[in-house]
């Protein structure tokens, strides 16, 4: 009895965490949205220069940089290397969030980015949002969560009987 308690609690909590999947992703591709947005703009300004003065090639203007002998364009180096790498990163963040939902949750739990993961989840609010996709992923949350501790539990069960069954047979062979 103690058990079907335990498991009614266990597929409420899934069935809430459900509920705010849509929500964190929502937030997280806010958050990406906006950060890339932000590097865009200093981005931008780096393939201008680069447009003007090495053919569009961006890669030429880090290694101007790279090559010169002052340590302060080769800092600068760094700066725009590192920029054209998060730009990337982005762009490919983005390319994961334009599939179909379940494919975003894929990308959410497997594929996201880190660093806006961590500022996603520390400024993240809860929210209750009732619409159909929360609603059909709690509750799928929830379904599979009771399902594999049913079928884990029904498995631990079939081995104790066998194993109880087992020794009773070799004791009274004995």
């Amino acid at each position: 009895m103690i058990y079907r308690y335990f498991i009614l609690c266990l597929a409420a909590a899934a069935l809430l965490m459900g509920i705010q999947a849509p929500n964190l992703l929502a937030q997280y591709q806010q958050r990406l949205a906006a950060q890339y947005a932000e590097a865009m703009v200093y981005y931008q300004q780096y393939q201008a220069i680069a447009d003007t003065y090495y053919n569009g090639q961006i890669s030429g203007l880090i290694e101007a940089h790279e090559e010169n002998q002052q340590p302060a364009f080769q800092e600068e180096a760094k700066i725009i290397s590192n920029l054209v790498q998060r730009v990337q990163t982005f762009e490919q963040q983005q390319r994961y969030f334009q599939a179909d939902y379940p494919t975003q949750l894929w990308s959410l739990a497997w594929r996201h980015d880190e660093e806006l993961m961590t500022g996603t989840l520390e400024h993240y609010s809860f929210n209750v949002p009732l619409n159909q996709q929360a609603i059909a992923t709690g509750g799928l949350f929830a379904l599979v969560l009771v399902v594999i501790i049913d079928t884990l539990g029904a498995t631990w069960k079939g081995m104790w009987r066998r194993r109880r069954r087992h020794r009773g047979y070799t004791n009274r062979r004995s």
